[in-house]
């Protein structure tokens, strides 16, 4: 079936928008980043540029907002395949949405809306749509430069985003990339998964890993609980060759607003995942008892 720019239905609006497009860059099909200029605009909209016929294979749906059809530039659905108008971005309740609409996007900084039409304002986050298939939404970021202990930050109406990943770097001046999301917060968002990761340089351990674990879930939104049964109920990522949390064997309780930074899951006097932990411990799958070592913690949804 093809679409041409003479033929336009109630879907495929045929007229150029005021908002930045992309244009295809060469005939091919539409999930391909390489068909278009800039795949990050295309829920923005695509103009398909004369002598190009983008593709949408068989059994597929693609979204994008408006189309414009420059001359001869067609659009042709193999099969089942389906174009159908996409949501704005910044109407989309997390990463996992955007990339569900728009798998073409790439990591970086999005406008999202946590409920859709409830009370919460929309806020920036940082999406990574790579790991582990994508659609990860940070809530928790902590680059800690070794030796100093300072303040921990949390977000009531906002989420952390991404800054530097580079060890010794001091981040806790900044007011966007230093800090984790409160239980009320988080309780707004919609996420079945959470990832965590740290690094430190005091070993070459590193924690990598995704749960869906409901207990583990409903204690980082309400504060009450445990992370007790993580230590059989996780699945390692790329990269992880930590203890943790295998092996855990303790669990601090009803930490509220402290579940996900002080001692959520530790082995006693060996390894610790502690964020300022009794107000001064930084610890990455060890125990070093201080604010000694470059630290990195992560913690993601989707």
């Amino acid at each position: 079936m093809r679409i041409k720019w003479l033929f336009c239905s109630i879907y495929l609006l045929c007229f150029v928008t005021n908002i930045a497009q992309t244009n295809s860059t060469t005939s091919g099909d539409f999930n391909l980043a390489s068909t278009w200029a800039t795949p990050i605009q295309v829920a923005n909209g695509i103009t398909i540029q004369n002598g190009h016929t983008i593709t949408v294979p068989n059994g597929s749906t693609f979204y994008s907002g408006k189309i414009n059809f420059s001359e001869t530039g067609k659009l042709q659905l193999s099969g089942t395949g389906k174009w159908k108008p996409g949501p704005a971005l910044n109407s989309l309740k997390s990463c996992k949405e955007i990339l569900d609409y728009y798998p073409m996007t790439p990591s970086g900084q999005y406008t999202i809306d946590p409920d859709g039409a409830g009370s919460a304002a929309s806020t920036t986050c940082y999406c990574d749509m790579t790991t582990d298939g994508g659609g990860w939404t940070l809530v928790l970021n902590y680059l800690h430069k070794g030796g100093t202990d300072p303040l921990l930050k949390t977000f009531a109406a906002a989420l952390p985003v991404l800054g530097s990943t580079v060890l010794g770097t001091d981040e806790s001046g900044s007011t966007t990339t230093w800090g984790h999301v409160s239980n009320t917060y988080l309780s707004k968002f919609t996420f079945s998964e959470l990832r965590i990761y740290g690094a430190t340089n005091a070993h070459t351990r590193i924690i990598n890993f995704k749960t869906s674990h409901s207990g583990t879930i409903s204690y980082f939104k309400t504060g009450v609980g445990s992370m007790s049964g993580i230590a059989s109920n996780y699945t390692a990522l790329t990269g992880h060759n930590a203890v943790l949390p295998g092996s855990t064997a303790n669990y601090f309780t009803d930490q509220y607003d402290l579940a996900m930074t002080n001692f959520p899951f530790w082995v006693s006097g060996a390894y610790h995942w502690g964020i300022k932990g009794h107000n001064y411990r930084w610890e990455v799958d060890d125990f070093n008892n201080s604010a000694s070592y470059h630290t990195l913690h992560q913690i993601w949804i989707r």
